[in-house]
């Protein structure tokens, strides 16, 4: 897999509607590369090869508990930014102690998250 831009997201979630919601949502409106892994430990495979800008994780995702996945990801890949596309609020503060950057419930309209992915992205840049 030979990624040519700069920056690569990649999008955690279970093969279906969603996942590939966000792959054209993000395709669409941003210049970037984006990765996909429908479970937990090809996840951290993947980030580890690629070192994406962003982390995209679906808390549905079989077999894996995100706030740990979070953790991991913010320990070892600290530039990484994360985003939780949650089922609702119940675990936002988790989440978000864990080093999620942003939670989202899902829903969301495109618009406002490609608006929040900007911003992440503007961060990391800055620093």
């Amino acid at each position: 897999m030979l990624l040519n831009k700069k920056v690569i997201i990649l999008i955690v979630s279970p093969p279906g509607d969603l996942q590939i919601g966000l792959q054209a949502l993000l395709t669409t409106h941003l210049d970037v590369d984006v990765l996909v892994v429908g479970e937990g430990d090809s996840a951290l495979k993947v980030i580890e090869k690629y070192n994406p800008a962003l982390v995209i994780l679906d808390q549905d995702v079989p077999g894996i508990m995100v706030p740990m996945i979070v953790q991991n990801i913010k320990t070892n890949w600290p530039k990484s930014r994360c985003i939780v596309l949650a089922n609702d609020n119940h675990q936002r503060q988790v989440l978000l102690d864990a080093g999620a950057e942003f939670v989202i419930v899902k829903g969301l309209p495109g618009a406002k998250l490609i608006a929040e992915i900007k911003q992440l992205l503007e961060i990391r840049n800055l620093q």
